[in-house]
């Protein structure tokens, strides 16, 4: 689910308008409304006894796999030479197998469209680091997107009755170290993505090599998701989970290449609305004022630090 994955690349020529007006759209609407269907899957899963790792790894090397069924089907296959292997290895690190557990481990215990709303913080985190590293002028506009991105955290964490139980503001704060990852995951693949990489296949090595990684710590805290039959209510939240994930990665990687990084990033506030939708369809979630201020906030923000035009540093 981590979609900066995908998004370092150079902007597709100006598409038909059909892409452009049409099926870019609704691509970006399926999107995110089936990625936010993920987000309330984690979550039913994780209230039916599945281990966070587990679920890490049939989203790793369960996607992947389906992934790498179709990398042989168009006789592409991810690079095997060892800066390759590393550059895999450490984007599923960052967007997986870090991430991914404290993003499992919190989704039982909040709302399904606060748990999306840290998808959005990821470019906002994104844009701090680009600054501490001084790789691109400062921008108002999009420092002000920055800012009205720990505007929503505020407006989740400080006012009394904006979560169910004031003693969910840990899991929140433990939500955004995920949110923290994903951006680093961003940054590194800006600067060390390999010129020649193809999207599918380095998606495709990311899933399976962070879902390797991920591994040894299943095994040490016994947290295998086995696929048992007749399948439990966690195992098929899992599986329909790795197909999401699967398809959705495939969607996205159309985006970006037909319409641009730009356009394709604005997936995240889509799923933060279809957050709301799901968690109130599936676990009867009513969100405070609070919240909804805070998607409003996330939202705005996202889009300022998104839609700017970037200035390299020096310039």
């Amino acid at each position: 689910m981590a979609e900066g994955a995908l998004e370092p690349l150079t902007a597709a020529p100006t598409p038909p308008r059909l892409r452009r007006l049409v099926l870019g759209p609704l691509a970006l609407l399926a999107m995110g409304a089936i990625w936010g269907l993920g987000f309330a899957l984690a979550k039913l899963a994780g209230e039916n006894g599945a281990h966070p790792i587990g679920l890490v790894l049939w989203e790793t090397i369960g996607s992947g796999s389906l992934l790498l069924t179709v990398c042989i089907l168009l006789g592409r296959f991810p690079r095997r030479q060892w800066s390759y292997l590393r550059y895999y290895l450490i984007n599923g690190l960052l967007g997986f197998t870090i991430p991914g557990p404290l993003l499992f481990w919190v989704a039982p215990h909040l709302p399904v469209a606060v748990l999306t709303l840290m998808i959005p913080m990821a470019p906002l985190l994104t844009y701090v680091l680009i600054l501490f590293l001084r790789t691109e002028r400062f921008d108002i506009w999009r420092a002000l997107g920055v800012l009205m991105g720990f505007v929503g955290v505020g407006l989740i964490v400080l006012p009394e009755g904006s979560l169910p139980e004031p003693g969910l503001i840990g899991w929140v704060l433990l939500g955004l170290a995920a949110s923290c990852f994903y951006a680093l995951q961003n940054l590194y693949i800006a600067l060390r993505s390999p010129p020649d990489a193809d999207v599918l296949t380095q998606t495709t090595g990311m899933l399976m090599l962070g879902g390797l990684a991920a591994i040894p710590l299943a095994a040490g805290v016994d947290g295998f998701l086995l696929p048992v039959f007749p399948m439990t209510v966690a195992v098929k939240a899992a599986s329909a989970m790795l197909l999401i994930n699967a398809a959705m990665m495939l969607i996205f990687v159309w985006v970006v290449r037909a319409i641009g990084p730009v356009f394709a990033s604005q997936t995240a506030n889509v799923i933060v609305l279809a957050g709301v939708f799901w968690g109130w369809v599936i676990f009867d979630e009513i969100l405070s004022p609070w919240v909804w201020g805070a998607i409003l906030a996330m939202a705005a923000g996202v889009a300022l630090v998104t839609l700017r035009h970037t200035t390299p540093a020096g310039k």
